[in-house]
């Protein structure tokens, strides 16, 4: 007879196990950096009273080599006049990090990508992905707290068949520079 806690053991070392695999680093856009943070844009508005620069039309958004794509990026500005929260939206928006000595690149997508500075999270929103290493991450909604590194994931609630859905390479060394996107 088997223990039936010896399963739900095995699916937690289990779970654990990807989830670890797939603590993307992904750095965003770092505010803190020396670097600027370039718009490309084919239309932009700056509303001073509201606080947000608006852009629309294959807009392009970079810091260094991270690449963020979209239709629309709405920047916004915080109390004390900086950069804090970004919403880009697209058909998909999308977000591209190459490898760097802080980690693997990363690939991500959604039809939202959320970021906001303050609270150091990224919200990937309908029809998200993430690809890092091989690995990927699919669901309706994926949020990375980028100061846990921690990832959580839902599916959609108003779709039965919508799930959560992760594949990790098998035999890979965690620590190593592979890099098969």
């Amino acid at each position: 007879m088997t223990n039936p806690a010896r399963p739900r053991q095995a699916w937690r070392f289990l779970a654990g196990l990807l989830l670890s695999s797939l603590a993307l680093p992904l750095y965003a856009f770092n505010l803190d950096s020396d670097k600027p943070i370039r718009v490309e844009s084919d239309n932009a508005r700056l509303d001073d009273q509201k606080g947000t620069a608006t852009y629309t039309g294959s807009v392009r958004v970079t810091q260094g080599e991270a690449l963020l794509t979209a239709d629309k990026v709405v920047l916004y500005r915080g109390e004390v006049q900086s950069l804090n929260r970004m919403v880009a939206t697209g058909d998909p928006a999308t977000y591209e990090q190459p490898e760097t000595q802080q980690g693997p690149a990363v690939y991500a997508e959604g039809r939202t990508i959320i970021y906001q500075a303050d609270e150091e999270r990224i919200t990937f929103e309908r029809e998200a992905f993430i690809r890092q290493k091989g690995d990927t991450f699919r669901g309706s909604r994926i949020v990375y707290d980028v100061a846990e590194r921690v990832v959580t994931a839902s599916s959609s609630e108003d779709d039965a068949d919508d799930r959560v859905e992760m594949t990790i390479q098998p035999g890979r060394d965690s620590g190593s520079n592979n890099n098969s996107n």
